[in-house]
């Protein structure tokens, strides 16, 4: 995924943040931190967002999820 993080990786450094912060604002400090680009956000927000429909979560829910996924 990026440079440094695999999608797993990107998703626990992003729930680690503080939880009065937004889960896309976390995000994206996370994919930055890990030496990862715009797109690489993008594609992993719509997978996140997607995912949280799908299964009636929140976004850190649904990025909790995920992250335990192989």
């Amino acid at each position: 995924m990026t440079g440094q993080g695999s999608r797993s990786e990107v998703l626990k450094e992003a729930l680690r943040a503080r939880h009065d912060q937004p889960f896309e604002k976390a995000l994206g400090r996370a994919i930055r931190h890990l030496g990862g680009r715009y797109s690489e956000y993008l594609a992993l927000i719509t997978t996140v967002r997607e995912y949280a429909r799908a299964h009636d979560l929140d976004l850190r829910q649904a990025a909790r999820a995920l992250a335990n996924q192989p």
